[in-house]
């Protein structure tokens, strides 16, 4: 899947959804050209060992001050909302 497509799932399922606003991505330093939605999905466990079945959505921040890093957000498959992980 694309990102473009994650994307538009996403507000599909969450119309109030801030995830991909551009003031939000700013705001961690990332950029959707950067995104990309891993193939498959995973299992993974939030923050009260709740586990879930996930897409995983791979971006670079570039925080104003330090290195850019890879971060790994997951999101559930059938509500398409981000999980806090622990």
């Amino acid at each position: 899947m694309e990102i473009w497509q994650f994307k538009r799932l996403y507000y599909q399922k969450n119309p109030s959804g801030h995830w991909f606003d551009p003031q939000t991505l700013k705001f961690f330093g990332e950029r959707e050209s950067e995104m990309r939605v891993l193939k498959g999905t995973c299992k993974v466990k939030d923050y009260r060992g709740e586990e879930h079945e996930a897409y995983c959505v791979s971006s670079r921040q570039r925080p104003p001050f330090g290195k850019p890093f890879r971060k790994y957000t997951y999101f559930d498959v059938e509500t398409l909302e981000d999980i806090m992980m622990g």
